[in-house]
């Protein structure tokens, strides 16, 4: 029995020795915000140079792609799996922990596999509520202090959970029917390991962002490099928030 399951082990090893690695980094790009208020308006030495400075800045500012450092927000995930390779996955039964502190969620977006519970847990001396509007799990829960809100997501989607009482409070969780997502560090790097042979499709979606797939075959041992330039150039207005 202990040779088989050394056999096993060694078998294992090997497997995994020769996966595929996906990396790359996310970049994000997005309009600049301009200044909504006139600094010169109530300066009495106001000037029409000064006027035309500050409108010339304005139009500057509107139509500039800025460079975004932060892109922890970002889920990079698998979008398309080879057949071959899919089959019913089993999520960590152990509830996961989403904090409220000063009315903000701790994390703005979180990738979970379905039939994953998240808890809630409130650490402000107020009680919150929160609901969600979303298809994929449309919910709303009492307010609660000192307590804890479990929810559990059942299929795959997109899911905005929102607070009735304040506005900024609100989160992205991402359902995923695999357990092939990640997201990048701080200098906007992320790696995703143990890959099979085979055609896949891997995805960068992000809450501010239009959501970029890139198709990627890879083979036995193999690390290639995929990166996102997520942008907003080029979204109609009312798209770009």
């Amino acid at each position: 029995m202990r040779f088989i399951a050394l056999i096993l082990s060694i078998g294992l090893f090997i497997s995994a020795s020769h996966a595929a690695v996906i990396r790359g980094k996310v970049r994000l790009r997005k309009k600049g915000a301009f200044p909504n208020k006139n600094p010169y308006v109530y300066n009495g030495f106001r000037t029409e140079l000064k006027f035309s400075k500050w409108k010339w800045m304005r139009n500057f500012e509107s139509t500039r792609m800025k460079d975004y450092t932060d892109s922890t927000d970002t889920i990079i995930y698998l979008s398309h799996i080879p057949d071959r390779y899919k089959r019913k996955e089993i999520p960590n039964q152990e509830p996961i922990p989403v904090h409220i502190n000063s009315a903000t969620f701790h994390v703005n977006t979180l990738p979970v596999m379905t039939g994953s519970t998240l808890e809630f847990i409130n650490h402000d001396p107020v009680p919150h509520d929160i609901y969600s509007f979303s298809a994929t799990k449309p919910f709303e829960t009492q307010f609660f202090q000192n307590r804890h809100a479990f929810v559990t997501f059942k299929k795959p989607g997109g899911v905005t959970i929102r607070s009735s009482v304040y506005k900024n409070m609100r989160t992205e969780i991402l359902v995923l029917d695999h357990p092939y997502f990640t997201k990048p560090r701080k200098d906007g790097t992320y790696h995703m390991r143990n890959l099979r042979p085979g055609v896949y499709q891997i995805s960068a979606w992000h809450p501010e962002f239009p959501t970029i797939t890139k198709e990627v075959e890879v083979n036995y041992g193999e690390t290639i490099t995929i990166d996102f330039n997520m942008a907003t150039m080029g979204l109609p207005k009312a798209l770009v928030k």
